[in-house]
């Protein structure tokens, strides 16, 4: 529970592996990508971890969890909770 909880401060939390660290900058950078991209330096480490074939799989489960994100926040979608 703590490694899930302690994704908002990713970035200062010690309990991640560096690949895990690597996919997390990815994200962020691909998530807020009009603030300037995927830098060289993410993009990098990334490779360091991972294959082509395996970013590119990542890179589309990034865009699919945007995607739906951004059609809930349109379209003002909110859980059933039963």
């Amino acid at each position: 529970m703590q490694r899930i909880l302690g994704l908002i401060a990713w970035e200062e939390a010690s309990f991640y592996t560096a690949e895990e660290r690597a996919v997390l900058a990815f994200t962020k950078e691909v998530t807020l990508i009009h603030q300037g991209g995927v830098s060289d330096e993410t993009y990098q480490e990334l490779q360091k971890h991972y294959s082509e074939k395996e970013i590119g799989a990542l890179l589309i489960l990034i865009g699919t969890i945007n995607i739906y994100n951004r059609i809930g926040v349109t379209t003002l979608l909110q859980p059933k909770m039963d």
